[in-house]
This record gives C-alpha cells, sequence and structure tokens, in this order.
C-alpha cells in the first residue's frame, strides 16, 4: 500500500514536470506571438490575462484528472523543475527556431506585396491601354 502511494506520488512529480516543460514551450511560444505583434499596453495585459488564463485552467484540469485535484508542494515544484528544465535546454533553440520563422515569414510578406504591386502597376497599364484602344476604335 505504501509503495504504491509512493509510486502515485512518484508519477504526479513527472508528470509535473513535463507539464513544467510544456508550459515553458507554451511560454516561448506565447513570447514569440507578442514580439512579431508588438501589442500596446492594454493588448499586452489581455494577452498576459490570457496566458495565465490558458495555463490555469489546463493545468486544473489535468491535476483533477490525474491527482483528484490534489495539489500539494512536489507537484510545484516539479512545475519549476520542468520549466528551469526547459529554459536551460530548449528555450534557446526554439526562440532561434522562431526568429527564422519570423523573418521567413517577413520575407514571404515582402515577396508577396513586391510582386503585388508589380502585378497592380501592369494590370493597371493594360487597363489603360485597353481603354485607350476602345476610344481609337470607336473614332
Amino acid at each position: 500500500m505504501v509503495l504504491s502511494i509512493f509510486s502515485s506520488q512518484a508519477a504526479v512529480f513527472l508528470l509535473a514536470v513535463v507539464l513544467g516543460f510544456a508550459l515553458g514551450i507554451f511560454y516561448d511560444i506565447f513570447r514569440a506571438i507578442r514580439l512579431i505583434l508588438k501589442p500596446k499596453v492594454i493588448l499586452s495585459a489581455v494577452f498576459d490575462l490570457t496566458f495565465w488564463f490558458a495555463v490555469t485552467l489546463s493545468l486544473f484540469f489535468i491535476l483533477l484528472h490525474v491527482n483528484f485535484g490534489e495539489i500539494r508542494l512536489f507537484t510545484f515544484i516539479g512545475l519549476t523543475i520542468g520549466m528551469i528544465l526547459h529554459f536551460c535546454t530548449l528555450s534557446r533553440f526554439l526562440q532561434r527556431l522562431m526568429n527564422r520563422a519570423k523573418k521567413g515569414l517577413q520575407r514571404g510578406v515582402n515577396y508577396v506585396m513586391i510582386k503585388g504591386t508589380k502585378y497592380k502597376s501592369e494590370v493597371v497599364r493594360y487597363g489603360a491601354k485597353a481603354r485607350n484602344f476602345k476610344r481609337i476604335k470607336k473614332t
């Protein structure tokens, strides 16, 4: 009986570490979105509230399902350890990856905007020629 209680608490602790790691990834993604959008003060506060609401809600439902809603100190320690592991290992890689994705997205948008402007000017130019041709043909 004691071993099964210990093993279930160890499983909950390991799950908390994994959840902390996942929350670190979620935080990095959220941080990248904020860096791309560069929100003002009010929108930034809304983003923060949304982030913490999502974190709280997900932790609540997961802990309710796994641990029957019991919140213990080792759960918070596991979450903290998981986040620290994430920030010491994967966070720099994710930041670089998202920075590259941001630059690639900006290049793609710039390419589309330049090509769109080029085609727009050609359409306008050909449209003007077509109108002039109609005027010449009528006379």
